[in-house]
């Protein structure tokens, strides 16, 4: 199936309760929405880690525990003005990283 410019692939799957109602709650039409993006996050997450290992760095649990840490003590001495902006970034680079490509990295 084509949907705009993307081709898709219709699966049934089966899921845990939880998972089930969270998806139902995403409203009608929204499931797939839902679980594209939590697949695309894990992929993005999975790429990550394999990089960082193929550079030689380990990541474990009590590591990212320790730098989420780090990042919200940071972020709590930030004026919202700051957060709000970094925030922003972040929204672009994934609207650019959705639409085929960061363009950003070309530049660099």
């Amino acid at each position: 199936m084509l949907i705009g410019m993307t081709t898709v692939k219709k699966l049934s799957i089966s899921v845990p309760q939880d998972v089930a109602e969270t998806l139902e709650q995403q409203g009608p039409g929204k499931a797939s929405a839902y679980v594209t993006g939590a697949v695309r996050a894990q992929r993005a997450w999975e790429q990550f880690r394999d990089e960082q290992a193929r550079r030689g760095v380990t990541l474990t649990s009590e590591g990212m525990a320790a730098a989420r840490a780090r990042r919200y003590a940071v972020q709590a001495e930030w004026p919202a003005e700051r957060f709000a902006a970094v925030r922003e970034r972040v929204r672009q680079h994934l609207e650019q990283e959705q639409a085929g490509g960061d363009q950003s990295a070309s530049a660099g």
